[in-house]
Parts: C-alpha cells; sequence; structure tokens
C-alpha cells in the first residue's frame, strides 16, 4: 500500500506542477484545484476497485465525479437503474416537493434584492450573479436555472 499512496502523492504533485497553478487567478486555481482533486481521487478509486475494496472505491469515485463534473453520482440518484430515468409511476422519490412556478419573494431571495427592487437593478444582479454560477464558469446548471427563473419571474416574463 505504500508504494500506491506515494505515487498517488506523486501524481498529485505532478499535476499540481504542471497545470501552471503557481501564476493563476484564484477562479482558475479553484477549477484547477478541484480538477486535480478529481482526478486524484478517481486514480486512488481505479486502485482500491483493483486490490478489491470495492465499497470503498465507490465511496471515492463519488468524490471524484462531484469534484470533476459537479453533479451527484449517478449510481447515488434515486432513479438510478429504473431504465426510464424517472422515478417509478411519476413519483419524486427524494428532494423538496414541486410547487411550480417561483413567488416573487423566492425570486427577490435569490437576486439578494429588496420588494421595490427596480428592473435596472433586477438586471444588474442577475448579471452579476449569472456571470459567477454560470456552468461555463465552474458553475452549476441547477443554479443558473434558479437565477434566470428569478429574473423571469420579477421581470413578468
Amino acid at each position: 500500500m505504500g508504494p500506491l499512496l506515494a505515487g498517488l502523492i506523486a501524481l498529485g504533485l505532478l499535476l499540481l506542477l504542471a497545470g501552471g497553478y503557481v501564476r493563476t487567478n484564484p477562479r482558475n486555481l479553484a477549477k484547477g484545484m478541484r480538477r486535480s482533486g478529481g482526478l486524484l481521487l478517481a486514480a486512488a478509486a481505479i486502485a482500491l476497485a483493483l486490490t478489491g475494496r470495492v465499497a470503498y472505491a465507490f465511496l471515492l469515485g463519488g468524490g471524484a465525479w462531484v469534484l470533476l463534473f459537479g453533479t451527484v453520482p449517478p449510481w447515488n440518484r434515486p432513479d438510478y437503474g429504473l431504465g426510464t430515468g424517472q422515478p417509478n409511476d411519476g413519483q419524486r422519490t427524494a428532494g423538496p416537493p414541486l410547487t411550480g412556478r417561483m413567488t416573487r419573494a423566492e425570486a427577490l431571495r435569490v437576486l439578494g434584492l429588496e420588494h421595490n427592487a427596480s428592473e435596472a437593478e433586477i438586471r444588474a444582479a442577475h448579471r452579476r450573479l449569472i456571470q459567477q454560477t454560470h456552468p461555463d464558469k465552474g458553475g452549476t446548471t441547477y443554479l443558473a436555472t434558479k437565477i434566470n427563473e428569478a429574473k423571469d419571474v420579477l421581470t413578468g416574463r
């Protein structure tokens, strides 16, 4: 197990040095560290699977999946393996209840605005938040969708 651990540490250092993280901005540094950490966890998961420790491999694989893709691993989803991609009989098995369209109060909370915000303030808050949380910038599609929905609710679309 010692040589395996030493190899993983060496791989991690190589990724850090080869990635050019020494002279970069914080956003790219965080993205690169997430990617490097995900690759290290994936390598460790493969090593554990090869040595017969499958349960630990799934644990590390789930962590690697989250770091690399930013979503819940497919084997941790409640509808995994049903073939349809949907829970049985259209019933949700996990998560908050579906309430339909976002309310105005929820939209204001999402954008961090007061109840008397102008349309210009709404658009400015939307632009600021979407630039920070867009999936192309390292954010998640869930957050970007909620921010867009909040803007639509507040602007009457």
